[in-house]
């Protein structure tokens, strides 16, 4: 090959590389700092003002659950994403919300959720919620596998999650005693 032919395809190798520097560093989008950051991030745009929070987060598979409370034209939400690391940072990669009420079992409210999985993310079924009675220090969730899994209380939630796509029977919520304040049949 001439010296002139190899400059040219090394000068246009270097181009490309630049072009697909520029593209990963500048333009396209980046993640967040955090698994958290990233859920935030998420709603921004449809929570009122400053309403999105995190209310507490799960270790799944080569991620998080991060469950998120916000309001949205005073309506309570409950969002549940999974957020993976990624080269660029923390992005959703799987996010379902529903509306709530804050006493939709007296104590809290109730939310079962699940995936089938898929990315770094095993399939799950949580049963989530924020907690109004002060008095309760841990949920307890009987599955139709036959399984019994404790979630103890986050600040003001809660979220228990058993491997697989399956169906929460019961939900009891327990004093740190181990009293039962509330026992709540789930249907499907």
């Amino acid at each position: 090959m001439s010296r002139r032919l190899l400059l040219i395809i090394g000068a246009s190798v270097a181009a490309v590389a630049a072009l697909a520097a520029v593209y990963v560093f500048v333009i396209a989008p980046g993640g967040e700092d955090s698994a958290q950051a990233a859920a935030l991030e998420h709603v921004a745009d449809r929570a009122d003002g400053q309403s999105a929070k995190v209310l507490t987060q799960h270790d799944w598979g080569d991620g998080q659950l991060i469950l998120l409370g916000y309001d949205r034209r005073g309506v309570r939400r409950l969002g549940i994403a999974f957020a993976a690391k990624s080269f660029r940072g923390w992005k959703v990669s799987s996010y379902t919300e529903e509306t709530v009420e804050p006493d939709d079992v007296k104590v809290g409210s109730l939310l079962i959720a699940s995936s089938d999985g898929g990315g770094g993310q095993p399939p799950w079924t949580a049963a989530v919620g924020e907690l109004l009675d002060s008095r309760i220090d841990r949920v307890d969730v009987k599955w139709s596998t036959g399984d019994n899994n404790i979630g103890p209380r986050v600040g003001e939630a809660y979220m228990v999650v058993e491997r697989g796509n399956t169906t929460a029977e019961e939900v009891r919520y327990l004093a740190d005693n181990g009293e039962e304040i509330a026992r709540v049949p789930v249907s499907d």
